[in-house]
């Protein structure tokens, strides 16, 4: 059978399509498969015996088709040795990100200082939450590796859009983000880990920390030296349940745990 037959079949099977067939018999198959299967497998009405023929045409013209040129190979990324951080540390910035997004620049840094590499589920969320943040952009880059640059280069929407600068974009990327503490807290960054935990709980207890107070104790608890942070979470958890700052007492204590946790996991093997 030619494919001018069949084309010739198949245009007066779309005629009859749309006239009906209580207007018009479909047209008889031309010799050859088509007629065969008419013949093997008659069927009662027009109708069916249209769709039979529309169905096995279709078949055919499918068979006939050659295969395409074959689709060009996508590169990989270059090979990153490092190893990819647990599954657990991916949780854990989901956490983080949900509960104390104050925490992510040093999970990031402690990514990269324990030589380990983000999770490849991670790449696409980390790129695109800090896309108009060059500093965080780049330091995500340094904690993904080579994924990266390929992921960005497939999917430009997770490229930075915001200005790289010219000088001292190493520096900020390396180092941790300095946040806003008051004066009379900034002693506690390098005081004692009891001294630390005393001020805190003790102003929580008898309410001269209050909500007002919430910002600063944050950056405090996010930046007081990571062997402060026990001590500290101890100490905020042991706060009478009756001080009316109990709530924050609280919340301080987790961000505390949080961050313990973190670091924790976080250590180069």
């Amino acid at each position: 059978m030619s494919d001018q037959t069949l084309d010739h079949h198949w245009a007066e099977m779309v005629t009859v399509a749309l006239l009906g067939t209580d207007r018009r018999d479909p047209p008889a198959p031309p010799a050859g498969g088509l007629a065969d299967l008419a013949a093997d497998d008659p069927l009662p009405t027009p109708s069916q015996r249209l769709v039979q023929q529309v169905a096995a045409c279709t078949t055919v013209r499918r068979a006939g088709l050659l295969p395409g040129a074959p689709a060009a190979v996508i590169a990989p990324p270059e090979a990153d040795p490092r190893p990819v951080t647990a599954p657990a540390a991916t949780s854990t910035w989901r956490r983080l990100i949900a509960d104390w997004p104050v925490l992510e620049d040093e999970w990031v840094l402690a990514v990269i200082a324990a030589g380990r590499r983000v999770a490849p589920e991670l790449v696409p969320p980390l790129l695109a939450r800090h896309r108009t943040d060059v500093v965080r952009h780049e330091r995500a880059l340094r904690a993904i590796g080579p994924l990266g640059p390929w992921m960005i280069e497939w999917s430009p929407r997770l490229g930075c859009t915001a200005r790289r600068p010219v000088v001292g974009l190493d520096a900020a990327v390396g180092a941790l983000p300095e946040l806003p503490i008051v004066p009379d807290l900034l002693p506690l960054l390098s005081a004692p880990a009891a001294e630390v935990a005393r001020v805190l709980a003790t102003g929580l207890a008898q309410a001269r920390f209050t909500a007002g107070h919430r910002a600063v104790l944050v950056n405090l608890v996010a930046r007081v030296p990571r062997t402060s942070l026990a001590a500290v979470a101890t100490a905020l958890g042991r706060v009478d349940p009756m001080s009316p700052s109990i709530g924050l007492a609280y919340a301080l204590t987790d961000l505390a745990h949080l961050r313990l946790h973190m670091l924790t996991e976080l250590e180069p093997a």
